[in-house]
């Protein structure tokens, strides 16, 4: 029997997801935190996993990521941050771009503060970059998630057209996964590192979205269903 779920039992469903979400990343993210900064020695056997399931990849790469991970730099992903806002005011959806702006800032500030407070010592392996500062969690990783998983928000309520909705996703999360590869391929950042950026960043951008849907984006959002 099809039973049809009202907007409120769906809604009520979406959110008890996206709380489950935040739970799961934070408490993963402090596992690794935790073994981290007691140096456990799962931590090493888990960097050197990855690090062995990634070796196909040398050498044939290196020019590739060593030009992809500079996306994440700090200058180069602000003006990135900066053309894509600009271009959404343009195209009179200001809101979004409140969003994508205060989603960088955000993330940028807490994947400071816990490197001040862990300062993990970046990988002894030969950098195929040049890189400063300390290592834990990856900011690369954090600008990752943060970056390209506010555009898969944004794409996801302004592209109607089902088939490139459905590429633009696709191409957002390759882009931010490679983003997290290139790190471990120029090898200034250890698996740990990534993983933790990446679930530190999930957890933070999933409050912030539902900050943003209960609030400065309602309008937005109640346009999109309406189209």
């Amino acid at each position: 029997m099809n039973i049809k779920m009202s907007a409120g039992e769906v809604m009520k469903r979406q959110h008890q997801f996206l709380g489950s979400l935040i739970i799961l990343c934070y408490a993963s993210f402090a596992v690794f935190y935790w073994g981290v900064t007691s140096r456990a020695a799962w931590i090493n056997q888990y960097d050197q996993t990855i690090y062995h399931w990634l070796k196909p990849l040398h050498p044939n790469s290196t020019l590739f990521f060593t030009l992809y991970t500079k996306i994440g730099n700090p200058l180069i992903i602000s003006m990135i941050t900066l053309a894509v806002v600009l271009i959404l005011i343009f195209v009179g959806h200001w809101r979004w771009s409140v969003f994508l702006a205060i989603n960088m800032v955000v993330g940028n500030l807490i994947n400071h503060f816990v490197k001040s407070i862990v300062q993990r010592p970046r990988p002894s392996l030969p950098h195929l970059v040049v890189e400063t500062g300390y290592s834990f969690p990856s900011g690369h990783a954090t600008a990752a998630v943060m970056f390209f998983g506010s555009l898969i928000l944004i794409g996801h309520f302004l592209i109607k057209q089902k088939s490139w909705h459905h590429l633009w996703i696709g191409i957002m999360l390759i882009m931010l996964l490679l983003l997290g590869i290139s790190r471990l391929y120029v090898q200034v950042h250890y698996p740990s590192d990534v993983t933790a950026g990446f679930l530190l960043a999930l957890g933070n951008l999933t409050i912030l979205w539902l900050v943003a849907a209960k609030t400065y984006l309602r309008p937005e959002i109640r346009q999109s269903n309406l189209q």
